[in-house]
């Protein structure tokens, strides 16, 4: 009799165990992990020097060899790449599509994407304009300039590709009471160097850009109709680059895999090719090579 009842019981708890894992099983099926990922889906836009879709220096950017350094050093996921504008990559971010985006602004905290740990650090942005207008900018505005009374001079336009964002200055930007004639935003393809043309044009009159753009131009003009000012409200700082991925199960497994190879990625000889390309000695703060090694290798030890 004991025995039986004993079956019975052990019967029982064997059928409740079945249903349990028959409830829990699924979902755990269900929960993404890095195993599952099975490619990256890379979007980039047309945006010289950070990515490069054409001319004799197609597949130099920034962002291009990043892109390819780190396919390599993941060889078990394939790549795919989709060139939209950056409007609908934002859109597709906070819609939660799966996507990674190469050239993101580094950020702790994530909000409709989670980034990776720092992949390589850009000087801070200034302004790019004519050697004409930055005597007079200089002279109202200081030297560095500061681009709070900068942005507020209605005499003179500010342009920049639409969709674009600065976070270090944001804020003032966003407090500018700005005209339309002053503030111009530019839509379409290879929106950064169309904003250099629209400068020398005398369409705007200057612009908030990292100085590489600079140098993107004087690799492919004559040298010399475009400076750069340093502005007041970065001096002394650096802005961190970093790749993002949707703020999903899919894209933090996704920023895993990317973070676990990134020691490799960012010491690559390509990688760090395309960066001595674009990134100019600072004389300021020493070469470009060694501060990357300090701001970025080794804060990540």
């Amino acid at each position: 009799m004991l025995l039986k009842r004993y079956m019975l019981s052990l019967a029982t708890l064997l059928l409740s165990l079945v249903l349990l894992l028959s409830l829990v099983m699924p979902a755990i099926a269900q929960e993404p992990n890095q195993s599952q990922i099975n490619s990256l889906e890379w979007v980039i836009n047309t945006a010289p020097p950070f990515h490069i879709v054409d001319g004799p220096l197609a597949g130099k950017g920034i962002c291009d060899a990043l892109i390819d350094v780190i396919d390599q050093h993941l060889p078990e996921l394939e790549s795919k790449r989709l060139v939209l504008p950056q409007s609908r990559i934002r859109q597709q971010f906070q819609r939660k599509k799966n996507q990674c985006f190469p050239c993101m602004i580094y950020r702790a905290t994530p909000g409709d994407t989670i980034q990776s740990e720092p992949t390589h650090f850009y000087y801070p942005h200034g302004i790019i304009t004519t050697p004409e207008k930055a005597r007079l900018i200089q002279a109202r505005h200081g030297n560095p300039v500061s681009f709070a009374s900068l942005i507020n001079d209605n005499t003179l336009r500010f342009g920049y590709p639409d969709g674009r964002h600065y976070p270090a200055v944001q804020n003032i930007l966003d407090k500018a009471l700005q005209t339309d004639i002053s503030r111009i935003s530019h839509t379409g393809e290879n929106a950064t160097v169309a904003i250099l043309a629209m400068i020398k044009k005398g369409r705007i009159d200057y612009t908030l850009e990292y100085q590489i753009l600079q140098n993107l131009d004087n690799a492919e003009n004559p040298p010399g109709s475009l400076v750069f000012l340093k502005i007041a409200e970065t001096q002394g700082q650096h802005v961190l680059g970093a790749v993002g991925c949707t703020n999903s199960e899919w894209g933090r497994a996704a920023i895993a895999k990317i973070n676990q190879v990134l020691p490799l990625v960012r010491q690559h000889p390509q990688f760090l090719q395309v960066l001595g390309l674009w990134f100019n000695d600072d004389p300021d703060s020493g070469p470009y090579r060694e501060l990357l090694r300090e701001r970025v290798w080794q804060a990540d030890e």
